[in-house]
This record gives C-alpha cells, sequence and structure tokens, in this order.
C-alpha cells in the first residue's frame, strides 16, 4: 500500500503531491520531493507527546488544540530561526544580495 501511494519516486505523475518538477538554472527538468519528509517526521513526533491528553477529547475540541499548537509551533520555529540568524551574523537581506550576486555572475 505504501509503494501504490506513498512512493517518492513516482515518474507516471501518479503523486503530483509528492513529487513536483522543477527547472534549474539551466532550464533542465528535474524531479524533486514535493516536501521535507523530515522535518515531517519531526513534527509528528513532537505531536505524538500530546497523544494522551488529545486522546480523550472531542472532534471540535482535537481540531482546536491541533489548530493552536500548530499555529504556536510554527511560531517557535520562526522565532528560533530568527535568533539563529542574528547569532550568526547574516540578515535575510543580505542573503537576498547573495543570491543576486550569484545570478548575475553566471
Amino acid at each position: 500500500m505504501c509503494q501504490k501511494y506513498c512512493n517518492p519516486g513516482p515518474l507516471n505523475g501518479s503523486a503530483p503531491n509528492l513529487v513536483v518538477v522543477e527547472h534549474d538554472r539551466l532550464g533542465h527538468p528535474h524531479y524533486k520531493c514535493a516536501f521535507n519528509t523530515q522535518a515531517c517526521e519531526q513534527l509528528n513526533a513532537w505531536i505524538g507527546g500530546f497523544d494522551s491528553i488529545v486522546k480523550r477529547m472531542t472532534l471540535g475540541n482535537f481540531d482546536w488544540f491541533m489548530h493552536v499548537m500548530l499555529f504556536l509551533h510554527t511560531l517557535i520555529v520562526i522565532e528560533k530561526q530568527a535568533e539563529k540568524r542574528m547569532r550568526s551574523g547574516v540578515d535575510v537581506a543580505d542573503e537576498e544580495d547573495e543570491e543576486e550576486v550569484e545570478v548575475e555572475d553566471e
């Protein structure tokens, strides 16, 4: 079942939400995973810590709880990323300028 529905590399177009066609700088197409499976696994492990809390909830409470927890998790991740950038001394604007320079050099 997993091979049929979750195969990360089907080349027949049967899983457009798992594999997408992306073009490199020269315009050559290549296949790429559409999402980060490692990040999904880490998030699922984090959510699994709330198993004892959510298994007794009603459906409405569960939906609300998960929405709030995912929102808070997103805020925490974004904050940690910003702190990491500040500690390394790299500004977001500097990163964008570097990318533009790399493209112009080619």
